[in-house]
């Protein structure tokens, strides 16, 4: 269960995926990053006596709702098929969501309406990280 996620329109971040920036979103797309466990879990006992346990199992999903028309598009078809593990980054104002390898473990999920095609393709990343973004 994904239990912190954030949830971004296309233009208020920056992506790069595999090296190369990823700008090709349209109407309606969006960027979430998500982590996959929370990094302690607090619970109490009958007697109210209170524990937490680390977790470290800091895994998480980068996952992009993306038009199949877009150019880059055949790159990640390319990716999902060989399931190469590459770099992964999204830049908010507030933060750097970010893993060194991540892969795309299915292939990916397509929507057909009446406005556009949509497809959602995750990443799954064994390590997800984040780093404050300063401005100096």
């Amino acid at each position: 269960m994904q239990l912190t996620q954030h949830t971004f329109d296309p233009w208020e971040v920056a992506v790069q995926i595999d090296g190369l920036p990823f700008t090709d979103f349209g109407t309606g797309d969006k960027v979430a990053v998500a982590w996959n466990n929370d990094n302690v879990t607090d619970t109490v006992d009958n007697n109210g006596n209170g524990k937490s346990a680390i977790n470290h199992d800091h895994s998480g999903t980068f996952t992009f709702s993306i038009d199949p028309n877009a150019a880059n598009y055949a790159h990640l078809i390319d990716l999902a098929n060989n399931l190469t593990g590459v770099p992964v980054s999204v830049t908010s104002n507030f933060a750097h969501f970010h893993t060194d390898s991540a892969r795309i473990t299915r292939p990916v999920d397509t929507t057909l309406n009446a406005e556009y095609p949509s497809v959602s393709v995750v990443f799954k990343a064994s390590v997800l990280q984040v780093d404050p973004v300063t401005t100096a």
